[in-house]
């Protein structure tokens, strides 16, 4: 069941709309070597309005209550550009640079474009605080199907209810937590490492500029590298990372691994964390992950994570600036499903999700990379964006560490 009201994680996203980082689009951009009608595309903008999307966060009347979700059907409308589109990647950098906004909306957008060398581009993107990777596809998937209108988000219940319940619970589960640490070496010794983690935190830098690249690897040979030393697909995504890492200057880094938790919430995610170097081999990563899931970022000792939403922005957002503690993102966004891959009458020729950035202005990061990867049509496609001008000078210059890293693990990329 979707939740009606904002998770911790939601809230951290929507403050980046708010100042406090920086602001976060997910986006899905779908290829076809076919002319997409605009009419089938304003089909699926209808349906993307009274779906998954079609919603803003509300204010609680009742202090203590959590953010709500409330229905709103508002959306930016559909645009289908005439100008043919030579450079995919740089005309999608751009499709965000509007005011998405997720409580005064609107939070999403859709738009199109002719290829010059034939087809459509399409992209569709909305406010992290909205939805996660796979939430945004999910919505997708239901509004490229068509034929039943989705299910609208559940109307939230009483507000007094929620802030009742909120207190109560941090209240009993704090007292609880504190009373451990009299008793509990291993308790205070958690409250310590969790300090320690959070000063030792990556330097954050001022993301002036995004720079992006879009590979596509053929699957079957993925597969193969990855069970020839040992790894998985997601092991040696990561190590294909941090040796891209290490051949722009970082040898070592840490790096966030998202993973579902089915929670029902927007971002419905966990995070881990992990060091790695750019020569570590897909085997190790894999062990060093496997480890990290066992102990995922979260509230210390045993104190609720809840605390958080009953404080002001400004305190909530240095007690958790981002939902992990990394300075490169990882996420693996897994198999695309199939009713995302044909649009009507029309076959994806490719598909693309990441996060972007859009309209930065200063705005202070600790994630100097964000990656992703997904599965579709036989190809595995990575999605790479850079907002550290000290790390990276240029698209181009991110697109050779990425080759160079591939080639580490006898692998080749088709740049977009």
């Amino acid at each position: 069941m979707i939740s009606t009201r904002l998770s911790v994680i939601d809230e951290i996203f929507l403050r980046t709309h708010r100042g406090y980082g920086i602001p976060i689009a997910l986006q899905g951009i779908w290829r076809t070597t076919e002319t997409v009608d605009k009419q089938e595309l304003a089909r699926v903008h209808r349906e993307l309005a009274v779906g998954q999307l079609g919603r803003r966060v509300g204010k609680p009347r009742i202090p203590g209550a959590r953010l709500r979700w409330d229905i709103s059907p508002q959306s930016l409308p559909l645009e289908y550009g005439t100008e043919p589109v030579d450079d995919v990647i740089g005309w999608a950098d751009s499709q965000a640079d509007v005011p998405l906004d997720p409580q005064y909306g609107p939070g999403w957008r859709l738009t199109a474009a002719p290829l010059a060398h034939g087809g459509t581009v399409v992209s569709l993107v909305c406010s992290h605080a909205l939805a996660d990777a796979r939430g945004l596809i999910d919505a997708a998937a239901q509004a490229f199907s068509g034929g039943t209108t989705p299910a609208p988000v559940p109307r939230p219940g009483s507000d007094a209810r929620d802030a009742i319940t909120m207190i109560v619970t941090v209240l009993v589960r704090s007292i609880a937590a504190t009373a451990k640490l009299w008793v509990s070496k291993k308790a205070r010794a958690e409250l310590r490492a969790f300090t320690a983690a959070d000063i030792g935190r990556v330097a954050p830098h001022r993301a002036r500029q995004m720079y992006a690249v879009i590979v596509d690897v053929d699957a079957e040979e993925w597969d193969s590298a990855a069970k020839s030393v040992d790894g998985s697909a997601n092991s040696l995504f990561v190590s294909v990372v941090a040796a891209a890492m290490r051949e722009l200057g970082s040898p070592a880094v840490t790096v966030d691994i998202p993973f579902r938790t089915g929670s029902g919430d927007a971002n419905s995610i966990g995070m881990a964390t992990v060091a790695v170097r750019g020569d570590d081999s897909p085997a190790d990563i894999r062990i060093a992950c496997k480890a990290a899931f066992g102990a995922p970022v979260g509230a210390p000792a045993g104190y609720p994570p809840e605390i958080v939403q009953l404080l002001p922005h400004r305190i909530a957002a240095k007690l958790t600036s981002t939902p992990g503690r990394g300075e490169v993102l990882c996420s693996n966004i897994g198999d695309i499903p199939r009713a995302v891959t044909t649009l009507g009458p029309h076959r994806s020729g490719g598909l693309a999700t990441r996060a972007i950035h859009p309209n930065p202005s200063d705005a202070v990061s600790t994630i100097r990379m964000s990656t992703y990867i997904s599965r579709m049509n036989g190809n595995y496609t990575l999605s790479l964006v850079c907002t550290d001008d000290a790390l990276v000078g240029s698209s181009a210059e991110l697109t050779s560490a990425v080759q160079r890293a591939l080639a580490t693990r006898n692998l080749a990329g088709k740049p977009w």
